[in-house]
């Protein structure tokens, strides 16, 4: 057993007014360093492994408070820990974050108690639509359809040094203000990147004025070592928030590369009076574009 300190790592989330779902992690600490422009690729090698290297805390007891509530889950055997507040009462709808605070219950430790602070998503009324956008080569240069070009670029770039695609932060702060400028949109990311990355992203997006959002990766796994299985799995995570808010219509991101638009079309099939639009960014050759345009003709 690993004899750093534990803490508690929690994921951005979402909910209802009366409902909050809390996600996070509990491991024991490997920091990494801030992302700066001028750090050296071996500086961000070892970043890299750190995170991907992960120690986890199987069974760990987190407690859990908001307002005058608590609650206490417990981590699975990855240290992975996802629960639902049912709320005496209902949030407030002129606030758009909420903090739930998070707290070590077991293992007892002979160190002060990790605490952590989670912050879940509500949409407020004046919120006209929900935005679920892909990550990896929509929003982020990724290269995901080159495996060794991807590598490289994840093992040896940091935040500060990795490319948005031009113009990704104006249209998606303008998608979350909404045509009259003060919608209060909120923006939900997927992605089949596992969620050792998930630091890297929140840098990734504060450093290059993309709006803040729940982030849904994925833990590696035998059912999604497949390129199909991993991308299949970006499905449930969209279910469940097209399914928490029935009221709310939805506009789609995604890119041309790997499966948007096949998952995008199974969401449109599902739920077709709830999908505004879907917009696919091509980053792939002819012959995928042959069958993107196909899906688009049988919407």
């Amino acid at each position: 057993m690993s004899d750093a300190p534990i803490v508690i790592v929690p994921y951005r989330s979402f909910g209802t007014p009366d409902t909050l779902f809390v996600k996070g992690r509990v491991l024991h600490d490997k920091p990494v360093s801030t992302a700066e422009a001028e750090r050296s690729a071996w500086s961000n090698l070892r970043d890299a492994l750190r995170r991907i290297d992960s120690d986890e805390v199987p069974g760990a007891r987190v407690g859990i408070h908001f307002d005058d509530q608590e609650w206490e889950t417990v981590a699975d055997s990855e240290g992975y820990f996802t629960h639902e507040l049912p709320l005496a009462a209902p949030v407030a709808k002129t606030d758009a974050w909420h903090a739930v605070h998070l707290h070590l219950l077991e293992p007892a430790l002979g160190q002060p108690q990790p605490f952590a602070e989670a912050q879940v998503l509500v949409p407020p009324p004046t919120a006209r639509y929900g935005v679920i956008s892909d990550i990896d080569d929509t929003i982020l240069e990724t290269h995901a359809t080159s495996l060794l070009r991807s590598a490289l670029v994840t093992l040896l770039e940091n935040a500060a040094t990795r490319t948005p695609f031009p113009g990704v932060a104006a249209l998606y702060q303008a998608l979350q203000a909404g045509a009259n400028g003060n919608g209060r949109n909120p923006i939900f990311y997927v992605s089949s990147s596992p969620w050792n990355l998930y630091d890297f992203l929140v840098e990734f997006m504060e450093i290059n004025g993309i709006p803040a959002g729940p982030i849904f990766l994925r833990d590696y796994g035998l059912s999604t070592i497949t390129s199909a299985l991993s991308h299949q799995v970006k499905l449930e995570p969209m279910r469940w928030v097209l399914d928490t808010y029935p009221d709310l219509s939805f506009v789609l991101m995604g890119d041309s590369g790997q499966r948007d638009p096949e998952l995008y079309s199974q969401l449109l099939q599902a739920y077709p009076d709830r999908i505004k639009a879907i917009y696919i960014r091509d980053v792939s050759g002819d012959k995928r574009d042959a069958t993107v345009d196909a899906l688009a003709d049988e919407a």
